[in-house]
């Protein structure tokens, strides 16, 4: 069973009166997503049946099946009603223009929609970003044992707060791997603020491409599906020894390595799992 997946609640405007156009079934051809471009991804293992329109349309919804790592784009299109079916309920999603969603399953494995990290069909989607809060990143980096002897490997570093907080406060290096380049853009510009520029990195690349061999401590906030697609990865590249901390979300198969496992309040007195393994 999957666990909860923790997105937050999207703010929808309304847009009403948009012309619906669409493409389907991207390749690496169609590179990254445009910024007014809706996108919606299938990372179930399963086709996905669903209905779509503009927002506020009465026009009859488009009828769509969306195949396995398949893409379908919606171009300039607006805010859309997205409708599909969820066991024995009818379930309708208001999209915003110009994100990415992707269908996974929930943590009773049913079909939901969720915002997603990208469009890009050439990378996987991993997770959608949500910050890691700073009680929850202090933790990760406590349990991890880090030190000034450290290299502390973020995939999807977001903000990049863990490997900053990690040369600031322990002395170690750091290097943050994103797609987003606006999510890197604001890791070097806190870096800078921070003073840790000589001691961080930032790289704007696919996490499933990034060479982790350097790695004496990875941290990651992905979900379990994408903790256990970069597996093989960690197995291949980490150096025996190395730490890997995950929030949330454990390493399905990793079961042999967990060293550790606690929870931890954030500043709302939400609580966060956090799971530490050793290579």
């Amino acid at each position: 069973m999957r666990r909860k997946i923790e997105i937050g609640i999207l703010v929808l405007a309304v847009v009403a009166g948009v012309v619906l156009v669409l493409t389907t079934g991207g390749g690496p051809s169609e590179g990254v997503r445009q910024a007014s471009e809706l996108t919606i991804r299938n990372v179930t293992n399963e086709v996905v049946k669903y209905w779509i329109k503009p927002y506020d349309s009465a026009e009859r919804p488009l009828y769509k099946e969306i195949a396995v790592g398949a893409i379908d784009r919606y171009p300039d299109a607006g805010n859309m009603v997205l409708t599909f079916v969820v066991g024995s309920k009818t379930e309708e999603n208001t999209l915003t223009s110009g994100l990415p969603y992707s269908f996974r399953y929930d943590e009773n494995d049913e079909i939901r929609i969720y915002q997603g990290a990208h469009g890009r069909a050439d990378a996987a989607d991993l997770a959608p970003y949500v910050g890691t809060p700073m009680p929850v990143v202090e933790k990760m980096l406590a349990m991890s044992g880090v030190g000034p002897d450290d290299v502390v490997y973020d995939l999807g570093c977001g903000d990049g707060r863990i490997v900053i907080t990690a040369a600031k406060a322990y002395g170690a290096r750091g290097v943050g791997v994103d797609i987003d380049p606006v999510r890197i853009a604001e890791s070097k510009a806190a870096a800078k603020k921070a003073g840790v520029e000589d001691r961080v990195k930032f790289l704007c690349e696919d996490a499933t491409k990034t060479d982790i061999s350097e790695a004496t401590v990875l941290a990651i906030y992905l979900l379990p599906e994408s903790n256990e697609l970069l597996r093989p990865r960690f197995d291949a590249q980490l150096r025996p020894g190395a730490r890997v901390v995950c929030h949330n979300y454990d390493i399905p198969s990793w079961k042999d390595k967990e060293l550790d496992s606690t929870t931890v309040k954030d500043e709302l007195d939400n609580e966060h799992t956090i799971f530490l393994y050793r290579r």
